[in-house]
């Protein structure tokens, strides 16, 4: 069973040869797919098992 992601979720999404951080603004249910915005031009459909679940690190 694959990761289940929510809107808004912050997900890493390999683009290219770099991964990217993106966040989860749709998913497809039909097509099992969730489109992921890296930036206001910027994003693309991709299946959970391309999306790896992103934390920001906290530093004080």
């Amino acid at each position: 069973m694959s990761t289940q992601y929510k809107i808004g979720d912050l997900v890493l999404a390999k683009l290219g040869t770099a991964p990217l951080v993106g966040v989860v603004v749709y998913r497809d249910v039909k097509r099992d797919r969730y489109l992921i915005r890296f930036s206001g031009v910027q994003q693309d459909y991709y299946s959970a098992d391309e999306l790896t679940p992103y934390s920001p690190s906290k530093k004080a």
